[in-house]
């Protein structure tokens, strides 16, 4: 279970630092905000996806604690992050598209990433179904086209 996870894993909040530490063009002030919040949880967010793939690694061991507790903080930080750019306004067409992207995309990640915990936690620390990784799987590669697709409008 852990080895699919891990090759489609990419570190979130390193995305959303790369993606927005470019030049930010003259935009108006709620764009930055957004942009703003964005590196705000930036550095949370890393420190949550490397507890989670330092989860990933115990879990083969039969340690599945603290890939439960990984997972569920990581979720905890996406849907404050999620909390936080609803309750602001983008000022421009783009960043409203933006916003809007990553608020789904965030969404789905931590659809799916709540997903697997559950799976983990009902395995006991055996194996997860494959089926089960594969869908857990998915739903984060559509969260991360999206949130990828929204930093790319916020960051221009």
């Amino acid at each position: 279970m852990p080895r699919s996870v891990r090759r489609r894993w990419v570190p979130l909040g390193a995305v959303i630092c790369a993606t927005l530490a470019g030049p930010i063009a003259a935009a108006q002030a709620s764009d930055n905000d957004l942009r703003t919040t964005l590196n705000q949880y930036s550095p949370k967010i890393v420190k949550d996806e490397n507890a989670v793939k330092k989860g990933l690694k115990e879990y083969p061991k039969g340690k599945s604690k603290p890939l439960i507790r990984a997972l569920k903080h990581e979720v905890s930080d996406l849907h404050a992050l999620n909390k936080a750019l609803k309750a602001e306004s983008a000022s421009s067409a783009k960043g409203s598209k933006g916003k809007k992207d990553v608020v789904k995309g965030l969404g789905l990640i931590a659809s799916a990433y709540s997903a697997l915990e559950r799976d983990v936690q009902a395995a006991h620390g055996g194996a997860v179904p494959a089926s089960e990784v594969n869908a857990a799987v998915a739903t984060d590669k559509k969260g991360r086209t999206k949130l990828l697709a929204g930093l790319r409008l916020l960051s221009t």
